[in-house]
């Protein structure tokens, strides 16, 4: 309930997003506001450790270059033996600014998966895209994988004197 009354019992649940946290431990807290006038306010910890359910290297794609370079690069995603997963689909968010490509592998011995990212744009500047792999898990359907894109422009020729 929203409200316990003086004396009552009452279940307060917190949801936490333990998002990032995957292999480290993780520290949350929640306040409780009372009406008992000598604590007011009561301080609720979430604390321990998190499970890994993949291993995403790296977890920040940087794809950087000159404008008009093909420029490319890989993600390896390793499932956690705890909770095995297949990737049934996977697609950037945007689209259009990148292409990417998913295969099976083994990296150690242990089911993996390569994803490939291929940058389509030629303009020069920044541009970023989510890739959205989706599973089989009901745990964590989705795995994000952010992609930084930065193109330079290129200089112009050197003209050479004769």
């Amino acid at each position: 309930p929203r409200q316990i009354p003086p004396g009552g019992e009452g279940k307060i649940s917190i949801k936490v997003d333990t998002a990032g946290y995957g292999g480290r431990s993780m520290d949350k807290s929640a306040e409780v506001l009372t009406n008992d006038p000598k604590e007011p306010v009561v301080q609720l910890m979430v604390k321990g450790p998190v499970d890994k359910f993949a291993t995403i290297n790296p977890r920040l794609l940087n794809l950087r270059g000159n404008a008009g370079e093909a420029l490319e690069g890989t993600v390896i995603i390793v499932p956690d033996e705890k909770y095995p997963f297949k990737v049934v689909s996977v697609a950037a968010k945007e689209g259009r600014n990148i292409r990417v490509a998913l295969n099976e592998t083994k990296e150690g011995g242990k089911s993996a998966y390569v994803l490939v990212v291929k940058n389509l744009k030629a303009d020069a500047g920044s541009y970023t895209d989510t890739v959205v792999l989706k599973t089989d898990s009901k745990l964590q359907p989705e795995l994000d994988v952010r992609v930084y894109t930065y193109l330079r422009s290129q200089p112009p020729a050197e003209k050479k004197a004769n």
